[in-house]
This record gives structure tokens, sequence and C-alpha cells, in this order.
């Protein structure tokens, strides 16, 4: 055999065989580190989706609140409790509802009247209003015309 075949060390190993330990060596721990960097881009991730879930439902939280203390005036004083609860998954009403029962303080909201447009004053609308002429029998169409011409309206001259 010649020299040139065969590479040795100066402790008689082959130098090829190292080489190639060496190198598998090596892509292991890439693939070691490469798995490692996947895992820890997972987890950060994960947390990033967490904290904006957290911040969405923060957001929904203060603009649904003013809506359950308009209904529930007590609210306002449980504010940070609620909070708590609606992050934690519950909606806005129904933590309103759970720690204002939790404390005493639930009260059936009053139904106040709505009103009407135009003002204040309610207008009863008429009893005896006229009826449309085609939904006029005969007979009420004969009582309508007589009370016109007593009032004057028309004349039968």
């Amino acid at each position: 055999m010649a020299e040139e075949d065969i590479n040795l060390n100066e402790d008689g190993t082959d130098d090829g065989a190292n080489k190639v330990e060496k190198r598998i060596k090596e892509l292991s721990k890439k693939v070691k580190l490469t798995s490692q960097e996947r895992d820890e881009l997972v987890k950060a991730k994960q947390g990033l989706e967490a904290e904006r879930d957290a911040a969405k439902k923060e957001v929904e939280f203060y603009s649904s609140f003013s809506d359950a203390t308009d209904k529930y005036p007590a609210a306002k004083e449980f504010k940070d409790k609620i909070k708590e609860k609606v992050l934690v998954g519950y909606s806005v009403e129904d933590a309103t509802v759970a720690v204002l029962a939790k404390e005493g303080k639930l009260t059936t909201p009053s139904l106040q009247p709505e009103n009407p447009a135009g003002g204040s004053a309610t207008t009863a609308p008429a009893t005896n209003a006229a009826k449309p002429l085609n939904e006029m029998t005969r007979e009420e169409k004969r009582e309508e015309v007589i009370k016109a011409t007593e009032r004057g309206d028309i004349s039968l001259s």
C-alpha cells in the first residue's frame, strides 16, 4: 500500500474518518441550535399573540363599559374587578352582573320611558279621529255630512 492512499495521523488514526466525525458533530450542533432558535421564535410569537389578545379585550372592555355603567350605575365602583373578569373571558355584561351580584350591589335597571320625537310633552291621539273615506260605511258617511251641515261647513241649497 502506498502512503498516499491512507493518511495516518501521528497516533495512527485515519485522518479522513476524523474529518467526517468532526463534520457530523458540527452539523448536529447546527441542527440543535436551529431547533432551539425555532422553539424560541414560537414562544415569542405565542407571547406576542397573547399580548395582542389581551390588548384587544381591554379595548373592547373600555368601549363597552360605558354602556354597562348606564345600565348599572354601581359598576363604576368595581371597574377593576369587572375588567379582570372581562380579561379572563367574560362579556362586559356578564362580568358586571357577576361582580355586582357578588358585592350585593346588583339592582335591576329602571326602565325610563323614551321621549317621543319633538319634545318631552306627550300628546294623546284624538279618540274620535275621522276615518278615511274609503273605510267608512254608508251610514257613517251620512252622519258626517249631517254634522258638517249643522256646523255650517257645507250647505244643501
